[in-house]
């Protein structure tokens, strides 16, 4: 006689609480291993980001510098050396700036150039072409601080220790800047011209960003205030 069939009970079986649990704990696990991966890669990324935009800074003033025709009409040379000496320093500025009539199109693309020039004709030194925000709109040249497109960075030239120290004053490890020049130019023998360059990125200049004009920089503050990259460079005769 055959009766009612027995019910079959299934070989599978679902995963147990504990197995659950255990799973969830190795995947958070990995994932916070991962985030805390992250802040060592976007570090690197900012540090390379950095690195490239001094390598831009440096390129651009050592070019400027050894062979723009709008810092003087005669010798660059005796130019720079005149503005160094007028004020014991120079200050030269970079920054990316928005094409003034590049709006015109909303459709278009934004046009970004950069600006290089010093803070003023240093005492007559420099040309006026030479200055930074020089407007000349046939030449392209329409830079203005309120259309700054990103970061202005001051670049300050003083003299090197390399100087021969007949030809400089040593003004002490405390005071900013620590040489100056203490003879003319006619008087000067070398064939070239060493100087320090201290980069620094200024909350005082960032603010002329918002339409504050051309700050005013106290040079003798300037001891104390970190710089994001200092190198030595030389213009020749």
């Amino acid at each position: 006689m055959n009766g009612t069939p027995s019910p079959q009970v299934s070989s599978k079986s679902g995963f147990s609480l504990i197995e659950v649990v255990m799973a969830l704990g190795i995947f958070l696990v990995s994932v916070l291993a991962l985030i805390g991966l992250l802040g060592p890669s976007l570090k690197s990324i900012e540090e390379v980001e950095t690195t490239d935009e001094i390598a831009s800074l440096v390129n651009t003033l050592n070019a400027f510098l050894h062979s723009s025709s709008d810092i003087a009409t005669g010798s660059n040379f005796n130019a720079i050396f005149g503005a160094v000496a007028d004020n014991g320093y120079a200050s030269v500025l970079i920054y990316r700036y928005y094409e003034a009539d590049a709006g015109a199109d909303p459709t278009a693309p934004p046009v970004i150039n950069l600006e290089i020039g010093f803070e003023s004709d240093e005492g007559g030194s420099i040309e006026a072409r030479g200055v930074v925000n020089f407007q000349d709109p046939d030449a392209g040249r329409t830079a203005d601080f309120e259309n700054a497109a990103g970061s202005i960075y001051r670049i300050i030239l003083t003299p090197s220790s390399v100087i021969p120290t007949d030809h400089i004053t040593d003004n002490g490890v405390s005071s900013y800047p620590r040489y100056t020049l203490s003879k003319s130019l006619a008087a000067y023998p070398e064939g070239y011209f060493a100087m320090e360059a201290r980069i620094f990125r200024l909350e005082a200049d960032q603010s002329a960003i918002q339409g504050g004009g051309m700050p005013t920089v106290d040079i003798a503050n300037l001891a104390d205030e970190s710089s994001i990259f200092t190198y030595n460079l030389a213009v020749v005769r």
